[in-house]
């Protein structure tokens, strides 16, 4: 029997068994199949605005770039400070996502199965410099849809506490279990000095006085280096007894400010002639996009996505339709 028959003989018996089934659970499969057809639609209509968008908008000069909603190129780069640092590789970069998920086993049917779970993932929103040679204005990646051009994934046989650092060179080798290891790690990043594409909301900032005061800094920055207690404690953990006491806090407290008031510096000489921020919408129709990848090869990406999108609305709607008439009809 050639191929073609013998799908033809699964259909009919799916049919058959279809048509004996109860309606309640056949109406509920009809739902998912519309209701998955109905997203991928949606989806695909949404890839080919951002495609119209790429490639209707002019490119402008970061110097001469109008207030409102721009498309921008240029280079990626950190602010004065402490640098923007990766949480998986321990990578300097100016964006990253990562995320952790791990093994876990379950039974079904009398079978031990497995299945990744994600127990943990964020992303990076540290502002940055977006810089051509014209000038540079501030990117705000929180709410953007972000296309990285490197993406890391490997196996560890541990954690680490949530956070794994992902060693370099052959000690790799040695130290995670690559490719056997019950975690499974993903990280994405954009480096410092990267190319960057933006497309989005241009800002002035006109004021400094909307920036929080030094000490609000300092017990935000305080805060942050409270999260990371390895690192805390290797950096002022003067006496090594594992802990920070009054004269080791009171040296914390006077790097964080030494270090509040280096960050500040650029921000307010810069904050005096006025700031440009590169941020989100909040409009649907205009969507906050950046990307290390060019606009021809950002416009093809969507285009795939929106041509899979397209067919799988296409099978999922074929679906539903048939399953309905299999039994009702």
């Amino acid at each position: 029997m050639s191929s073609s028959g013998l799908l033809a003989s699964w259909l009919s018996e799916l049919a058959h068994q279809i048509s004996q089934s109860d309606p309640v659970e056949v109406g509920i499969v009809i739902a998912v199949l519309a209701t998955g057809c109905g997203y991928c639609s949606w989806r695909t209509w949404r890839h080919v605005s951002h495609v119209r968008l790429i490639e209707d908008t002019p490119t402008a000069r970061i110097r001469s770039a109008p207030q409102g909603y721009v498309e921008l190129e240029g280079v990626g780069k950190l602010m004065d400070g402490p640098p923007i640092i990766a949480k998986l590789s321990g990578l300097p970069c100016v964006w990253y996502r990562y995320k952790i998920e791990q093994q876990v086993k379950f039974h079904y049917k009398g079978h031990t199965q497995t299945r990744w779970e994600v127990i943990e993932k964020d992303e990076s929103t540290e502002t940055f410099w977006l810089e051509d040679d014209t000038g540079r204005v501030v990117i705000d990646p929180e709410g953007a849809d972000v296309t990285p051009r490197h993406k890391d994934n490997w196996r560890s046989g541990s954690s680490l506490g949530g956070i794994t650092r992902q060693p370099a060179g052959a000690s790799r080798l040695f130290a995670t279990d690559v490719g056997h290891g019950k975690y499974r790690l993903t990280e994405e990043r954009i480096n410092n000095g990267e190319r960057l594409y933006a497309l989005g909301l241009l800002k002035s900032v006109s004021s400094y006085t909307s920036l929080p005061t030094v000490d609000e800094d300092v017990r935000e920055l305080l805060r942050d280096w409270k999260k990371d207690q390895s690192t805390l404690l290797q950096r002022f953990d003067l006496n090594r007894d594992g802990k920070i006491d009054e004269i080791e806090w009171r040296l914390t407290r006077a790097q964080a400010r030494r270090e509040t008031r280096k960050n500040r510096q650029e921000y307010v000489s810069t904050f005096t002639d006025g700031l440009n921020v590169m941020g989100p919408t909040h409009d649907r129709a205009r969507p906050y996009i950046l990307s290390a990848f060019t606009q021809a090869e950002l416009a093809k990406r969507y285009q795939r996505w929106a041509m899979f999108y397209a067919v799988a609305s296409f099978f999922l709607g074929l679906a539903a339709v048939w399953v309905f008439n299999a039994k009702f009809i």
